[in-house]
């Protein structure tokens, strides 16, 4: 993918996740799609990875993303966004960061970077 494209799928992939489109975005991950998370340090599989986006309307009155910034990178993209969640009347506002690799139009691995201690201390 040139980088014009590569942001187009970057695009594509958090307006699904966004959209809670489960479905969709089966078909953007390889089957062997590693998701590692830093604040637990355990990379999930797609199974893994698919419920734990599909839980979040179940986790969260509220969820998105805002200010979102992506740059095209070799292999993949970067994306920086803050992390809007809100539970119970509490709100979140936590900045994060992730390392997307695609191949073959399909994310391979997602290195995932923000304070779960933040989101959680915010939300309880």
């Amino acid at each position: 993918m040139n980088e014009q494209e590569m942001l187009a799928f970057a695009d594509k992939f958090f307006a699904v996740v966004s959209a809670g489109d489960i479905e969709t975005l089966k078909t953007l991950y390889h089957d062997d799609v590693a998701v590692w998370h830093n604040y637990e340090e355990h990379e999930q599989n797609k199974e893994e990875n698919l419920e734990t986006l599909g839980s979040i309307p179940r986790r969260y009155d509220s969820f998105d993303y805002a200010d979102a910034r992506c740059v095209a990178i070799a292999g993949g993209f970067l994306r920086q966004h803050v992390i809007h969640a809100s539970r119970n009347g509490k709100k979140a506002v936590i900045p994060a960061i992730l390392r997307v690799y695609v191949d073959e139009g399909k994310v391979r691995r997602i290195e995932e970077y923000f304070d779960r201690g933040q989101l959680t201390a915010a939300l309880t």
